[in-house]
């Protein structure tokens, strides 16, 4: 059993889901016959994390019914409503949940499916820094990408849409997955609600930490997950691709 605290972003609309969202938001889009967020929550709660922040926003009413009916008991399970989740993004869905993460926990996007080898690792890293899970940049690789030093800290991030045609050392596709410690949540913090009350609501958390990394406070170490299988489910692609990977008898 752990103190730490869990929240996960499920305020999406999932557009590029449809038709699997057209009665559901993102979140709760089912996987090998749980939603998402259960699937998330059942892999934690297995591995001793009693308390979680579920973000709703969009169909708010219908993620919170879907995760309720299905969430593991013993499970001390809240939810935090982004109510202006259709002009903000994830920045600000983090900022209304930051007071779960106030003592460190996981801070976890709602549309990851993972494997268990990938939260055994989140577990598993050391507590007193903060993690952010990626895989090493491939040609395969676009959105949150993640620079690195020779100590595997990481020094820069940025959104990156272009073509990269191979493998590039120090370079990382962010999991959508991170490991705060207090100092890390705190650094965290106050980062977002600097850029929420300069009105930049409408950002990515990973910019703001992107744009705050010189400042220090955040201490953030890659978490390498080679070899353990994720997928970020933003689109009827990715959602085929998690079901190769989680569904059926040879599931990962």
């Amino acid at each position: 059993m752990t103190d730490m605290s869990a929240v996960i972003l499920g305020a999406g609309l999932g557009s590029r889901l449809r038709p699997l969202t057209d009665d559901r938001p993102k979140c709760v889009v089912e996987l090998a016959g749980e939603p998402l967020a259960v699937r998330m929550l059942r892999q934690l709660h297995a591995r001793g994390v009693r308390r979680a922040t579920v973000v709703v926003g969009h169909m708010a009413d219908r993620a919170r019914a879907l995760i309720d009916a299905a969430a593991p008991s013993g499970l001390a399970l809240r939810y935090v409503e982004n109510s202006a989740y259709a002009a903000t993004n994830t920045m600000y869905s983090t900022l209304l949940a930051a007071d779960a993460l106030a003592g460190g926990g996981l801070l976890i996007e709602g549309d990851i499916a993972a494997s268990d080898a990938v939260l055994d690792r989140l577990l598993a890293a050391d507590p007193r820094r903060s993690h952010w899970a990626a895989d090493p940049w491939t040609a395969a690789h676009s959105g949150c990408r993640l620079a690195t030093d020779a100590s595997g800290r990481v020094t820069g991030q940025e959104i990156f849409r272009a073509h990269t045609p191979g493998p590039v050392p120090g370079l990382w596709k962010s999991a959508g997955m991170l490991r705060l410690s207090a100092a890390g949540a705190a650094a965290l913090t106050g980062a977002l609600t600097v850029e929420s009350e300069a009105g930049n609501r409408g950002v990515y958390y990973d910019d703001v930490i992107g744009a705050h990394l010189a400042q220090g406070g955040f201490d953030l170490q890659v978490l390498d997950l080679s070899g353990a299988p994720w997928v970020e489910i933003d689109d009827l692609n990715d959602m085929a691709e998690a079901r190769r990977l989680f569904e059926g008898p040879h599931a990962a």
